[in-house]
């Protein structure tokens, strides 16, 4: 795998991260948008998105807390992102 020639992509994010474009699931979704979803909330950090298998739901938490809006709302982002 080579090394990212963009240092601005946020860490934890590769095209790899997109192979599969075909999973639906929030998780899965999450993995295809978290670049772009980043970009137009600048206020998230690596440290809000990092999370283990098992922790997404505290993800989610923790960027509804940044962005001051309600789980359901990053929810129904995720779900809605037009990829």
């Amino acid at each position: 795998m080579s090394l990212d020639k963009d240092n601005n992509k946020h860490r934890g994010y590769t095209e790899d991260s997109k192979l599969n474009s075909g999973d639906d699931s929030l998780e899965g979704r999450w993995s295809n948008i978290q670049a772009d979803y980043r970009k137009k909330n600048p206020s998230i950090t690596d440290e809000d998105v990092n999370f283990k298998s098992g922790e997404f739901d505290h993800m989610i938490s923790n960027i509804a807390r940044r962005t001051n809006r309600s789980k359901e709302d990053i929810k129904s982002d995720i779900q809605n992102w037009k990829m």
